[in-house]
């Protein structure tokens, strides 16, 4: 096995601590003796880079983020290296189709890494169900109330990472998966990154694709790097990987696909897993 040189990190349900805001004082102290041994550290999240956790944004070695499901890679300070944004033309019908035949489902639009919803989505956010650490990007500023959402996916706007359904019934899910395919065919990654959620990408974006990026601009192979996940969203990165590490609180899939399943979110899965694998 090679010797890792890059830790790959999901955030929610793995790194972070069930509040979705908390790093653990053993995860951080695994980290930091990881990063003072020259391993390099990368969040892969679903969120857009404005609405990762402080706590991650502050760690000051993680110079590289994958977000959007891997739509974007980039520095800390914002810089745009990669990216495999959705094209305007089906971010328009997706959007246009959701509000005409799913006007109960809240809509957030992620583009050039902030994260916008409509107003009229906002004052009817208890009602739609919009998750408490949406709620606090929202109420913070990270996230970005506009009048109407669609005005962010044109092509003199900013460039779309994905189209997020932060909550949906399996009903729902179902229902707009199927249109999607049957629209778009292949050109859409549709992923759920918790179970009451679907997140819409472009058929490129993913979060193995979006390390392979960073592995090219660091000079290193996929067999050097450990990625942790739990989520579907993280089988692919979580299969690239020389290791794949799935949490112990991941759904049954990923940890079919991991080479080790470690502890729970809760329980400083990712510090254990990085001692215990002999990664440091």
């Amino acid at each position: 096995m090679a010797p890792i040189k890059l830790i790959a990190l999901d955030l929610d349900g793995t790194l972070l601590m069930d509040d979705h805001e908390t790093v653990s004082p053993a995860n951080r102290a695994a980290l930091d003796e990881a990063a003072a041994h020259g391993i390099h550290v990368v969040a892969a999240t679903g969120r857009s880079l404005s609405a990762v956790a402080p706590a991650v944004r502050a760690i000051p070695y993680i110079r590289y983020f994958i977000t959007c499901n891997g739509s974007s890679v980039t520095r800390r300070d914002g810089t745009v290296l990669r990216r495999a944004a959705l094209p305007y033309d089906i971010t328009e019908e997706i959007l246009a189709h959701l509000e005409r035949e799913e006007p109960e489902l809240l809509v957030e639009l992620c583009a050039g890494g902030q994260m916008f919803l409509s107003r009229a989505h906002w004052e009817r956010r208890e009602e739609l169900h919009l998750p408490p650490y949406h709620l606090h990007a929202f109420r913070s500023g990270t996230g970005v109330v506009v009048e109407n959402i669609r005005h962010y996916a044109e092509p003199n706007a900013f460039p779309v990472e994905k189209v997020n359904l932060p909550f949906v019934t399996p009903e729902q899910k179902a229902s707009v998966k199927a249109w999607g395919r049957e629209r778009f065919g292949d050109a859409l990654r549709m992923v759920s990154t918790l179970p009451y959620n679907l997140e819409i990408n472009d058929r490129r974006a993913s979060k193995s694709w979006g390390l392979r990026q960073v592995c090219e601009i660091l000079g290193l192979s996929p067999a050097e790097c450990i990625a942790f996940g739990d989520a579907d969203n993280d089988t692919d990165m979580i299969k690239l990987a020389g290791i794949g590490v799935a949490m112990g609180n991941a759904l049954d899939e990923v940890k079919a696909a991991a080479d080790f399943v470690t502890r729970r979110n809760e329980e400083d899965g990712v510090a254990f897993a990085v001692r215990h694998l002999g990664v440091i």
